[in-house]
């Protein structure tokens, strides 16, 4: 519903930026809603900076202001990803009348998109890692819209290979990875991470997409359960890491305590305390553990060896400063994945 309302919108500001003048009525005609629901959209139009100017009279109407230049960009990043990924704005993949309308993308609003298309660029590429998953979007983006299965080899956590006829129920980009959300032949669905997906073919085997199904509301609650477990962690966070704690995704079982100099205690239910290991040590005095102690122990011996190291190995130089960076470079290092990934 709400990718029909913004591509409605889409069409009404195409259709301004070619007209001098154009009617409600006329409008509301041309995309099939009543002249009330035109007098909503352009309400939202003019709320988001579109300059759109109401001529009054019999032959009055709307019109784009002459003196305003229209920012190009008119829709929001949320949206703009979801045509990315359908090849929309994918300058290696153009977009086909045939797979537009597949998806009810009107010839008006195709225009827009192909102008869109120039001015929007996704880099699925970091720094300091490649995501090669996204090489599969093309295969994945024909099987979703026709409900036909993928026939999937994939690399385990154990490093062994596994292959397996999946029936793809949409894609999801989380912290610069792509990953696939399908189900087998039998039982629910799962994720799988592109980037250790080394071969995806089509088949023609078609399959029902369940009605029911949310890819938004799946992935929301397997994100909450990633994780969770009985094992109680607590940590004592001092002043100096207090925003950048904060700003980790915690789950809903978390309990964060504030105390009055700023510092913070907070208590995580995780299913395994070892992959806390790397994140809590990046934080060095700024994050202590106070339970579990065989996670106390480890950390300490951790730090004990990198210690070592560093002074056996180091050369003399000015001590480093006290506190922590006053960037983001620690949350741009872990890239909000899993630690241990």
């Amino acid at each position: 519903m709400v990718d029909a309302v913004r591509a409605r919108q889409l069409g009404i500001v195409h259709m301004l930026r070619s007209r001098t003048n154009v009617p409600a009525s006329e409008l509301a005609d041309r995309f099939g809603v009543t002249e009330r629901t035109i007098y909503r959209d352009i309400t939202t139009l003019t709320a988001h900076g579109i300059p759109i100017q109401a001529q009054p009279g019999k032959v009055g109407g709307y019109r784009l202001s002459p003196d305003t230049a229209l920012d190009p960009l008119t829709i929001d990043s949320d949206h703009a990803l979801r045509l990315y990924v359908l090849g929309f704005l994918d300058p290696g993949a153009a977009a086909t009348e045939d797979r537009a309308r597949a998806v009810g993308i009107s010839d008006t609003v195709q225009e827009v998109i192909r102008r869109l298309a120039r001015r929007i660029h996704f880099d699925t590429a970091d720094w300091y890692w490649r995501d090669e998953g996204s090489g599969h979007l093309p295969i994945l983006r024909t099987a979703m819209l026709a409900a036909t299965a993928v026939e999937a080899t994939w690399r385990t956590k154990t490093g062994s290979q596994e292959t397996a006829l999946l029936k793809p129920y949409g894609v999801v980009w989380k912290a610069g990875e792509w990953h696939m959300v399908a189900a087998r032949a039998t039982g629910g669905p799962a994720r799988y991470r592109l980037n250790l997906v080394d071969r995806l073919v089509p088949t023609d085997l078609t399959f029902a997409y369940p009605e029911s199904f949310s890819v938004r509301d799946w992935w929301a609650q397997a994100m909450e359960d990633y994780g969770k477990g009985e094992v109680r962690v607590v940590l004592n966070v001092t002043a100096a890491a207090r925003d950048e704690m904060l700003r980790l995704s915690l789950k809903s079982t978390s309990q964060v305590h504030e105390h009055d100099d700023g510092s913070l205690t907070i208590v995580l239910f995780v299913d395994r305390w070892e992959w806390l290991i790397p994140l809590v040590s990046s934080y060095g005095p700024d994050v202590i553990v106070t339970e579990p102690e065989e996670l106390r122990t480890a950390i300490a011996g951790q730090l004990r060896r990198t210690l070592a190291v560093y002074d056996t190995a180091a050369p003399p130089g000015p001590a480093p400063p006290d506190g922590l960076p006053d960037d983001d470079s620690r949350l741009r290092s872990t890239h909000g994945r899993h630690p241990g990934a």
